[in-house]
């Protein structure tokens, strides 16, 4: 019987940067772009697994020997997929499986990840499912930064188990995050701050981190015994860190910008924390920075507070003393971030993001902007008010300063991982 999960996309509002330390939390933002995960399996003495992605013609397919100590995979015709490898092996070392399987695993991602250019669309016969299928490879289609490789490990990682261990997602949640993170860290060569994976898993939430040094001693490891043994204990170990559930204020929508530009994330990160190394009074930056990201949640959980108990919620949200408490917040973190900018010389919030949301900020309906995540020059996120969410894309639209932005059709999710309907992929997948 076939079965597909599903893991959203992220994003960043508050803790850029501080959310690498366990002792700041960030507010994590669930994506409505998903990754998709179809796996249908049949019985077989031998033991493989097949994983393809008929969007970007991927496909990989892993022989696995489950002969000697611990099981060992070597991918047939020698393609590589650094995040797909990272997570078959971290599923069948904490598995060890005994016996055979043939699994095929065929992987869809929704508009929202990547560039639009060049794409041809394709629906399931019911209508349910579309996606944009690409003329050129994965490794050739620019992203958009809103958290694919991490709902990639998620989506496939949460199929792998539930083939496995045969339980419902529920009872499965905690271990697939726990995999997943290590997968994906397995992946990258390194501990990121793991929201992103958190989000995926767990959706719209407050996080706090595990510790970094939690599995470090996992990482570029071959496959041994005593390996797995390891894997198992920590995977299995309570991790001690915070993901509460949390969502955005009735009312107040999040709109995702492309800006047409880049930024390398991991340069940014590395120049920062390089800065704050050496200069032990970038502390206090980091704290002004920690008080705006509270602040920021704080104005959110009141507005949630007032639209459950006060009936005249909505008239209440057009004025401007309500949200002015948000507002506050949103232009004490950018004060923050333009700080660090001109102190480290990482380009987190370059003039010309400063310019772009400060014109937004002028436009009707907006509460406020900020860059997301990392920050740099590929995107920025604006809080509107839902009533005039078409007069402020009308607004981007008239003027020119807008023209390297594109609005993504992105929502606000709350819901990490899915198990979604298998009938609704059918017309897409050969099996179905």
């Amino acid at each position: 019987m076939a079965h597909v999960f599903s893991a959203p996309g992220k994003a960043l509002l508050a803790g850029g940067y501080l959310v690498i330390d366990p002792e700041y939390e960030a507010y994590v933002t669930a994506l409505s772009s998903r990754m998709h995960a179809y796996i249908d399996s049949n019985e077989s003495q031998e033991a493989r697994i097949h994983i393809s992605s008929p969007q970007f013609h991927g496909e990989w397919e892993y022989s696995v020997d489950l002969d000697g100590d611990v099981p060992r995979f070597l991918e047939k015709q020698g393609r590589s997929n650094p995040f797909i490898e990272a997570t078959v092996k971290t599923v069948l070392n904490y598995i060890q499986p005994t016996t055979g399987f043939d699994i095929r695993i065929t992987l869809f991602s929704d508009p929202g990840y990547h560039t639009t250019k060049d794409t041809s669309v394709k629906r399931s016969q019911n209508g349910k499912r579309v996606f944009l299928f690409h003329q050129r490879a994965i490794e050739e289609v620019p992203k958009t930064g809103m958290g694919s490789s991490a709902g990639l490990v998620s989506s496939i990682t949460a199929a792998l188990l539930s083939h496995f261990i045969k339980q419902p997602l529920t009872n499965l949640r905690n271990t697939i995050h726990n995999v997943a993170q290590i997968a994906h860290c397995e992946a990258q060569k390194k501990i990121g701050s793991g929201f992103d994976v958190a989000a995926a898993v767990f959706g719209s939430i407050i996080y706090r981190r595990f510790k970094p040094d939690l599995f470090n001693h996992l990482l570029g490891r071959d496959s041994t015994p005593e390996l797995c043994k390891e894997l198992r204990e920590v995977v299995d170990a309570n991790w001690e860190f915070n993901h509460v559930p949390c969502s955005l204020p009735q009312g107040i929508k999040l709109l995702m910008g492309d800006v047409h530009a880049g930024s390398e994330t991991p340069k940014l990160v590395s120049k920062v924390l390089a800065w704050r190394n050496s200069h032990p009074e970038s502390a206090i930056l980091y704290e002004q920075l920690n008080q705006g990201n509270k602040a920021f949640v704080k104005a959110l959980e009141q507005l949630q507070a007032l639209s459950g108990t006060r009936r005249d919620y909505d008239s209440l949200l057009l004025d401007p003393a309500t949200l002015e408490s948000l507002r506050r917040a949103i232009a004490q973190i950018r004060r923050g971030f333009q700080d660090i900018t001109k102190h480290s010389g990482a380009e987190i919030e370059p003039q010309e993001q400063t310019e772009l949301l400060d014109r937004c900020d002028t436009l009707p309906g907006c509460v406020g902007g900020m860059v997301p995540g990392a920050g740099g020059y590929d995107a920025i996120c604006v809080l509107v008010l839902e009533k005039e969410l078409y007069k402020f894309k009308k607004a981007t639209e008239e003027d020119d300063y807008f023209r390297r932005v594109t609005w993504l059709d992105l929502s606000e999710e709350s819901a990490g991982l899915l198990e979604e309907d298998p009938r609704n992929y059918a017309g897409l997948i050969n099996s179905v």
